[in-house]
């Protein structure tokens, strides 16, 4: 038999307020959960017919999101918190209704929807946006360091207020990157030049590891590569022919690099003289590879080096290259 009497809206919405903030944190997601049915309680006051004043206003999903992106929480967790709370808001109204017309379990779930829709987009957006503004603080704060070594600076106090720490040894990278033949083609070639220096820098970041330093543009530049003492339990982090390979297929063209190897006080000087090697080999047309620099007294001054065996993309004809950059 249905109840006496139906409830409204206006009863629906204020039982679903108290059952989401009267839940118990019974999953393992913690403060996420937690915070999650809070401001989806304020998100039903505000959004319903007679919102009522609420601690924790639909706004704040954007503040909390950002604090949970810095923390490295994964958007999946977030956005999966959300969800379940939601699906929990729906179980009780149903239940809430089970007896009665449809009418205001239908008003009800589309309350719902459109919470789950406004949280879902602020939450998103805040969090994107907040990993973007780290990303970005990362790269200029790495930018800052390379520029502070490649100049001979004193570095110390840099690497503390940075995070990143300075190694004893680098390998010095002067890495030469062709332009893409979507360069060439009329109105393209500033977004085709941004796009193959994007792929150039996330295929450097998985092989040579987070603690690669590097300035480049769309022709080339540097990458300080850290050499441990210790090599760690993964392997050590290299430039090499390999590498340089992947890299190369990566930009779609192929790469000339120049390695030297030393010192972290070196660093300006085996850059110099890493890009001078860079310099004569373009002057010279020499084949795209991996080239080391040799110490001084190891070879003839106007001799230049051979590549390795390299296993890098090459194009006679740089029209028959795989994707558009």
């Amino acid at each position: 038999m249905g109840r006496q009497s139906r409830p409204s809206t206006e009863t629906l919405t204020s039982k679903l307020v108290a059952h989401l903030a009267g839940r118990s944190g019974r999953d393992a997601s913690g403060d996420v959960a937690t915070t999650a049915r809070n401001c989806l309680a304020a998100a039903v006051e505000l959004l319903a017919p007679r919102p009522a004043p609420a601690a924790v206003r639909p706004p704040e999903i954007a503040g909390f999101a950002s604090r949970w992106a810095r923390e490295g929480i994964t958007l999946e967790t977030v956005l999966g918190a959300y969800h379940d709370e939601i699906r929990s808001g729906l179980e009780f109204l149903a239940d809430e209704v089970a007896d009665e017309r449809t009418d205001h379990f239908l008003a009800g779930a589309l309350l719902a929807v459109h919470v789950l829709e406004m949280v879902t987009v602020a939450a998103s957006t805040a969090y994107v946006d907040e990993h973007r503004a780290v990303a970005r603080e990362h790269q200029t704060a790495a930018q800052t360091l390379v520029s502070a070594l490649l100049g001979g600076h004193a570095v110390g106090e840099l690497a503390r207020a940075t995070g990143i720490p300075i190694a004893r040894s680098y390998q010095v990278v002067a890495l030469g990157i062709p332009a893409h033949p979507d360069e060439r083609r009329p109105g393209t070639g500033t977004d085709a030049a941004r796009r193959k220096l994007r792929r150039v820098q996330a295929a450097l970041a998985g092989p040579l590891g987070s603690r690669a330093l590097s300035v480049l543009s769309a022709a080339g530049g540097t990458v300080l590569v850290p050499l441990d003492d210790v090599p760690a339990r993964t392997g050590t982090f290299t430039m090499t022919d390999d590498v340089l390979a992947i890299v190369g297929e990566a930009a779609e063209v192929p790469l000339t690099a120049t390695v030297a190897t030393g010192r972290t006080a070196r660093i300006p000087e085996l850059a110099g003289r890493a890009h001078d090697l860079l310099d004569r080999l373009r002057a010279a047309g020499g084949p795209p590879g991996l080239y080391r620099v040799a110490d001084a007294g190891d070879a003839p001054a106007c001799e230049l080096p051979q590549p390795g065996h390299m296993a890098i993309v090459t194009s006679p004809n740089d029209r028959v290259i795989g994707r558009s950059a």
